[in-house]
């Protein structure tokens, strides 16, 4: 497959294809990562960040794990 580079404002691109982003599951809007190796241009799609909700999160404490024995004793001096 063959594509052209096309002036966009003042920079340049390309059109990538439906078919091509829907192999690697790709969306429009998401972001590459762009690099140069050996001549080449290499665009990888960027690491989806996993948001937790705070139930996400807290959903494997325990009484065994959660370090309550860790936490700050407040003394009579930092009481204010």
């Amino acid at each position: 497959m063959s594509i052209a580079i096309k002036k966009w404002g003042n920079s340049q691109g390309i059109i990538i294809p439906t078919h091509i982003l829907n192999k690697i599951g790709l969306k429009i809007g998401e972001a590459l990562d762009i690099q140069v190796d050996s001549g080449k241009i290499i665009l990888t799609p960027k690491q989806k960040r996993k948001i937790f909700s705070e139930s996400d999160l807290l959903a494997d404490i325990n009484e065994h794990n959660a370090h309550s024995d860790e936490l700050a004793i407040i003394t009579s001096t930092e009481s204010g």
